[in-house]
């Protein structure tokens, strides 16, 4: 004989490995996506993945969204297929090429601008200036 306590715990067991089944799809989807996109954009995407998966089996749904919200914050500070602007690269900077060619100031002739060298070399003294 079946009891009254036996129906009601196997249709909770029922709607526990279904909203298991449901977390565990979710997880998947949003970690793909996460990755995919994270690499689209150059950014870390095997910490971000580890992070999300750490703070879903720490928080739960919480984790999960807590995440997903920093992550959608964090990205749209990197553009997509690249990094950040030069202007936003410490080191970075474009390089400048003076608005005038300069004269030699021993010989008085025309000298050459080197960018690599960000220096005027004159081809008359053979030196940089």
């Amino acid at each position: 004989m079946v009891g009254a306590f036996q129906v009601f715990f196997e249709g909770w067991i029922f709607i526990f490995l279904a909203l298991c089944a449901v977390g565990i799809i979710a997880l998947l989807v949003g970690a793909l996506w996460m990755y995919q996109d994270a690499q689209s954009r150059r950014m870390d995407a095997t910490i971000w993945l580890v992070f999300l998966i750490i703070a879903t089996l720490i928080g739960t749904i919480v984790g999960f969204v807590i995440v997903i919200v920093l992550y959608l914050v964090i990205r749209e500070s990197h553009p997509v297929g690249g990094g950040m602007p030069a202007a936003y690269m410490p080191g970075y900077a474009p390089m400048q090429t003076p608005p005038v060619p300069a004269a030699c100031p021993v010989c008085g002739r025309p000298m050459m601008w080197y960018p690599q060298y960000q220096r005027w070399y004159c081809p008359t003294c053979g030196q940089y200036r």
